[in-house]
């Protein structure tokens, strides 16, 4: 099996070239440059044999959203998956199945969302995911599409998880706003699990949540984390010191969305790591 992987060297990208290898996988990354106009008959022939495509590209969203920035994430993700998907449709064998990753922040953080139902966001980065997905949607009929929305992917070595674990080492630990905003999240390893289960069930296709079933909000978080590193949550962080700092961003942060990954639950696949307890205690020992 041959998988082209954009993003490759991203926190998930390295994370999932590791364990493709690990299975026998033959993976072609796709770098940054392949997307340049010049490029386009390189592009299309690193795609040709490929059995499967993984669109993880993206510039980081951890940064203060400037006009300039938002461009940036805007052009990293809608940009380069219409750049993909045309090279795909050129293709004279095309791939079994494009997976093209998007967001979990599509969604209001109102109620509690599943792939059957949801309330889109008017947000700039609901509006990028929107976005996103349209251009992935433009895939050839003979490729199955699969839009995994992910939540926060938890991991030790990159990601959010390290960010957020710092304060509570340092004993300055605490709940953020109200602490009721949600917090879907996802281990990484479930995660490339998942991309693994996706690639090789043909009946899984369309839109899919990578969340773990487990609601999970600010404050289950911050004392379920507390209490397995033996730490105070002492700290109350209201919202407009994160508005102050990051401007339009800090909605990463004090905003959340509740999503159930009724899909995934529904084909059978079985979360390693279900709770975010049972997620902590791996990341945190």
């Amino acid at each position: 099996m041959k998988v082209a992987i954009t993003g490759s060297t991203g926190f998930i990208g390295k994370h999932l070239t590791a364990f493709l290898k690990n299975k026998g996988v033959e993976v072609q990354a796709i770098m940054r440059e392949h997307f340049l106009p010049d490029q386009k008959l390189k592009l299309i022939s690193l795609l040709n044999g490929c059995d499967a495509v993984i669109n993880l590209a993206g510039a980081s969203i951890n940064c203060r959203w400037t006009k300039a920035n938002k461009q940036i994430i805007k052009d990293s993700r809608v940009k380069t998956t219409r750049i993909l998907v045309q090279a795909i449709n050129e293709l004279a064998t095309k791939p079994e199945v494009l997976l093209s990753i998007s967001a979990v922040g599509i969604y209001t953080n109102k109620e509690v969302w599943s792939e059957r139902s949801g309330t889109y966001d008017k947000s700039f980065l609901a509006n990028v995911c929107l976005e996103w997905e349209a251009e992935a949607k433009k895939v050839s009929s003979d490729v199955r599409l699969v839009i995994p929305r992910l939540g926060v992917v938890l991991g030790k070595d990159g990601g959010a998880f390290p960010k957020m674990f710092l304060p509570f080492r340092l004993f300055a630990g605490g709940r953020i706003a109200s602490g009721n905003q949600g917090f879907s999240w996802i281990h990484i390893d479930d995660l490339l699990n998942i991309f693994w289960t996706v690639i090789n069930t043909k009946k899984i296709k369309g839109i899919i949540h990578c969340t773990a079933p487990q609601m999970c909000d600010n404050i289950l978080f911050t004392y379920t984390l507390a209490n397995i590193i033996h730490r105070p949550a002492l700290f109350h962080i209201p919202s407009f010191i994160f508005k102050m700092i990051y401007g339009e961003s800090a909605s990463l942060i004090t905003n959340g969305q509740k999503v159930f990954p009724y899909k995934l639950l529904n084909y059978g696949y079985l979360f390693q790591y279900p709770e975010i307890k049972t997620a902590l205690k791996n990341l945190c020992y």
